[in-house]
């Protein structure tokens, strides 16, 4: 085993951190206030920093917060379901 190989644990928490911030990035924002607009914000950080765990001097497991926890848990549980929601995207260029 290379110790700079990422293990499937990790891999699927990279995976995870992933879908979180494609979450965020594709989710509307039309209409929602900054503390609604915090959440998604608060889901890509998290999702990012899953991306680094297990990289060389990247952050561990118990380098996470309980509100970073807790972020995680409920994004199992409702897959954003529980965020506020934008209204219809009206953007016509990307």
């Amino acid at each position: 085993m290379n110790f700079f190989e990422a293990t499937p644990e990790q891999k699927k928490l990279a995976d995870f951190g992933r879908k979180m911030m494609d979450y965020s990035e594709n989710s509307s924002m039309a209409k929602l206030k900054d503390h609604e607009i915090q959440e998604y914000n608060n889901l890509s950080e998290i999702g990012y920093m899953l991306t680094q765990v297990g990289a060389s001097f990247g952050l561990k497991q118990k380098d996470f917060s309980s509100a970073q926890r807790k972020v995680i848990a409920d994004f199992v549980k409702y897959e954003g379901s529980n965020l506020p929601q934008g209204a219809a995207c009206t953007r016509t260029t990307f």
